[in-house]
């Protein structure tokens, strides 16, 4: 089957000439490495009118979000980030309240912008672990009144895609536990299917909260806790916890598989666009001389369409999922292709370019209030108004500042100070989730003028 399709070549490489390719480039990647990296804008909307008696203003939320999003980029639309045919889930903290977790007025402003820039209601999903922590919260009237979704990861369920194991962490299943009655314990987190098999695009909106394991938890943390089960035996072990949140955000990062339908479609398009353009699946858009193999043709660079197809038709064949390679300047990935059509990617592969563009798109902390001690109930005797709303691409950057922010509360206070989550923070930036280092973020802070109490 391949040698008839020699004609659609566009390169052969011997094996000398590929050694050759390799070496050339390590070369590219080295120089590359040399150039300095554009900083990540990190922006703090500081509005000292924002809240009144712990309640935000809804106006004032408004205009400080609006502001936030111009100063993250040039001309920033959101467009920039989100597609109007993505679903996008808004993670928030449900499960402590709306005093202390996530204020709905942030998500509010979050929605209506989304939905003024395109995105139909529809498309919008508010989640959180529980589904009951989310209505408790009262964010069923705001999901009424806008006419968005409402979702809890335990109640979609989890899957099998990709789970996430520690050999020696045993730990006993709750319900809703993906083998929950098939096992009394499992070394097994699996994502919910909310995750993999329903939102292509997140965004974050989490609170700084005080941690008794950690002294702060944040995005990173939040997000991979509500998105997968068996994680209570985490919370118990720090050093399996340390791992733990980066490898599960990696996998929910680029968990987005390409359904089969959607996928044939996007082959059809190929046909009419030129041979060197690349596929725009998983999120992923290069530019310049992009080389497909597959793996029974390594030898030969095929056109998109040719390589896709075969790989596609081959699954199906066999049953069993094919590999290609994807090589372009300075980089190369691996996508794999299942027999049911579904597109997904092989993460460990990807280099650092690719790795930024995931299904995580915007991170936005709600310091409008930020309680710093008992962080595992809502406690607003302990909590304090900081009137900020801080916006960036990068978790890691903004949970870095979070648990500054409850060290130094804790400090005016004489409470003593737990460790920081550091060695999160660490692993996450060794994964491209992100950077903990303050010489690669753009820190901006933009004060609104004050308002007349309304």
């Amino acid at each position: 089957m391949v040698a008839n399709l020699a004609h659609l070549a566009k390169a052969h490489y011997s094996p000398g000439k590929r050694r050759l390719f390799t070496v050339i480039l390590g070369l590219l990647l080295a120089v590359s490495a040399l150039k300095a990296a554009p900083k990540v804008p990190v922006i703090k909307v500081h509005a000292a009118d924002a809240t009144r008696h712990f309640q935000p203003r809804k106006a004032r939320v408004n205009a400080m979000l609006k502001a936030g999003l111009q100063a993250l980029a040039p001309d920033f639309h959101w467009r920039q980030l989100i597609s109007t045919n993505d679903i996008v889930g808004l993670k928030v903290n449900a499960r402590l309240g709306t005093l202390t977790g996530t204020r709905p007025a942030v998500v509010r402003a979050v929605a209506q912008s989304l939905m003024a820039s395109g995105v139909p209601a529809k498309n919008i999903v508010i989640w959180d672990r529980n589904l009951a922590d989310l209505q408790r919260a009262g964010y069923t009237p705001l999901a009424r009144e806008l006419g968005v979704q409402l979702a809890g990861s335990r109640e979609v369920g989890f899957g099998e895609w990709d789970a996430y194991t520690v050999p020696a962490l045993h730990w006993e299943l709750a319900v809703g536990d993906h083998l929950f009655g098939k096992t009394k314990t499992s070394t097994k987190s699996h994502l919910s299917r909310l995750i993999t098999d329903r939102l292509t695009a997140i965004i974050t909106i989490h609170p700084p909260i005080a941690d008794r394991q950690n002294g702060a938890r944040g995005h990173l943390q939040e997000l991979a806790m509500a998105a997968a089960d068996n994680t209570d035996r985490f919370r118990i072990s720090t050093p399996h916890l340390t791992p733990a949140i980066p490898e599960l955000l990696d996998r929910i990062a680029f968990s987005h598989t390409l359904p089969g339908p959607v996928f044939r479609k996007k082959l059809q398009q190929l046909q009419t666009q030129k041979p060197n353009r690349a596929f725009p699946l998983h999120l992923l858009e290069t530019s310049g001389e992009i080389f497909y193999y597959y793996e029974e043709a390594a030898e030969r660079a095929l056109p998109p369409h040719t390589a896709f197809t075969l790989a596609y038709e081959t699954a199906k064949e066999t049953g069993r999922s094919q590999t290609l390679l994807i090589r372009g300047d300075t980089h190369e990935w691996e996508q794999i292709i299942h027999p049911d059509g579904l597109n997904t990617l092989q993460r460990r592969t990807l280099g650092k370019e690719e790795a930024r563009q995931t299904k995580l798109r915007l991170h936005i902390t709600d310091a409008l209030l930020c309680q710093f001690h008992q962080g595992d109930q809502s406690r607003p005797d302990y909590a304090t108004a900081i009137n900020e709303l801080w916006i960036s691409r990068d978790p890691v950057a903004l949970d870095a500042l979070s648990a500054e922010l409850i060290a130094s509360l804790r400090r005016s206070l004489n409470l003593p100070v737990r460790r920081a989550p550091d060695a999160i923070l660490r692993y996450a930036s060794k994964m491209y989730l992100g950077s903990d280092r303050r010489e690669d973020w753009d820190l901006r802070t933009i004060k609104l003028e004050d308002r007349a109490p309304e």
